[in-house]
């Protein structure tokens, strides 16, 4: 068989992910995989009409379409979120149509599942026959455990091909864009009472997004900074190259940095309006979250209110909603809203935003994470001490000054409490007193905190 590699790594032949689409070749030498290095060529595909129609031939030619590229920022890399506009802008979908398609990606393992939600979504828009994927921890590749799993993922998806085997579409089909909103003026002004308000947005002129920015950026009666993201000036995307690990400072010597430091750092609400495309925000949105990546694993947005506006289908996107607020929450923001053009009161909408960003910016509230910022902040912290910070200096520097390894094995008051209450569980009668009075157990300490609570006598004396 053929097998058409569409690889997004911006690294070319030194992708890690690459490494596995690799040791797939040397498993079945009885088919031929031939790599299209879209991540790496990206520049070359948007200018060069040959390059762009060689590898929709390769597409054209093949039995099934192979997806490889690492996780970056939740999602695939801006390069490949490119390529995929790319195909639309180009009408180029009917060369997908029908192919069979399957996915790896290389990462950490954090926020992995959206980048597979997102080429899922892709590919049944493309109407391709999507059988599956697999995501691989950046070392995996070194176990002959994982080697033997991989064959048997790769050999499901030849068999699938072989067998013409039937698959259903996941994400239903989105609907039609709608026609751009009108605001009119909002009717009063929130007092921002000196709270910093930035607003980001890459609106085209007449679109809703434009319209959305307008009207939120009159919402607020103080001060209010707009800016196109194309005002960052990025020269590229990020490489993927982790010379960033050491201090912070992307290779890049572009404006990145300069705009980061006036609209991003200040910003007591930050909001970040984008337009759907495909299946997420633009790829020039995507660049500006890679880039972002020169921050290393240090929460970028803490003690920030952050919003979005969002033009487009938002409400049928389900993946893109979970990275923005997942987005959110690791960085150490409280998400005070998201208003999208789809329905109802757009104007009333903004405007009760603007109120509650002040708002609860005013009383500095960040609200309690939940798994994703729990589950991630575990996933860094793990993969830094254990191995990432010889590399990535300066999130060991951040990460020992902040207190992030928090591991529990170094609670020891704990790790003395449980091993004396592991012993006493050893004895039947006391083991089955705890089981009956469990409920009392868990809920004394509780009902000791609210009586001691300082919170609630303040805000009885405030009454």
């Amino acid at each position: 068989m053929q097998i058409c590699v569409i690889s997004g790594s911006p690294k070319g032949e030194r992708s890690v992910t690459l490494q596995y689409v690799r040791f797939l070749e040397q498993a079945f030498p009885e088919h031929t995989f031939s790599v299209v290095h879209a991540g790496r060529e990206i520049r070359n595909l948007e200018r060069q009409e040959e390059a762009w129609n060689r590898l929709l031939s390769t597409v054209a030619e093949c039995d099934g379409v192979f997806w490889a590229t690492p996780v970056y920022v939740m999602l695939v890399p801006a390069q490949l979120k490119r390529f995929i506009e790319l195909i639309d802008e180009r009408s180029a979908a009917e060369v997908f149509s029908g192919k069979y398609a399957t996915a790896i990606t290389t990462s950490i393992r954090y926020f992995d599942h959206t980048a597979h939600a997102y080429l899922h979504g892709v590919c049944d828009d493309l109407n391709m026959r999507y059988t599956g994927f697999c995501s691989a921890h950046m070392q995996d590749l070194e176990s002959e455990d994982f080697q033997e799993q991989l064959v048997l993922f790769f050999s499901d998806f030849l068999e699938a091909i072989a067998e013409r085997r039937p698959v259903q579409r996941a994400f239903p089909p989105l609907p039609e864009a709608s026609a751009p909103c009108a605001l009119k003026a909002p009717p009063a002004a929130v007092d921002t009472r000196g709270r910093r308000v930035v607003i980001l947005h890459d609106a085209e002129p007449g679109s809703s997004q434009e319209a959305m920015v307008r009207h939120l950026a009159a919402c607020y009666a103080g001060p209010v900074q707009v800016a196109h993201i194309r005002d960052a000036g990025m020269k590229g995307p990020c490489q993927g190259c982790c010379r960033c690990a050491f201090d912070n400072t992307c290779i890049y010597d572009d404006g990145f940095s300069a705009f980061w430091k006036e609209y991003v750092v200040p910003a007591d609400i930050l909001v970040m309006a984008g337009t759907i495309r495909d299946r997420f925000f633009s790829a020039a949105w995507k660049q500006f979250f890679d880039r972002s990546f020169a921050n290393g694993h240090v929460p970028a947005f803490k003690g920030k209110q952050v919003a979005y506006l969002v033009e487009g289908p938002f409400g049928h996107l389900a993946t893109l909603r979970e990275v923005l607020t997942g987005l959110a929450e690791m960085e150490g923001a409280n998400l005070a809203g998201i208003v999208t053009d789809e329905s109802g009161d757009i104007a009333a909408a903004l405007y009760a935003l603007a109120e509650r960003s002040v708002r609860l910016a005013d009383q500095r509230y960040i609200a309690p994470v939940t798994f994703p910022a729990v589950a991630g902040h575990k996933i860094f912290r793990d993969e830094i001490w254990g191995g990432m910070r010889a590399i990535f200096k300066a999130d060991d520097r951040y990460y020992r000054q902040h207190g992030l390894y928090d591991f529990p094995t170094r609670d020891y008051s704990r790790r003395i409490a449980t091993r004396v209450t592991s012993l006493a569980m050893s004895i039947p009668a006391v083991r089955r007193d705890v089981v009956r009075n469990m409920p009392d157990y868990m809920v004394q300490p509780l009902q000791k905190s609210i009586e001691s609570s300082r919170v609630l006598e303040e805000r009885r004396r405030r009454r």
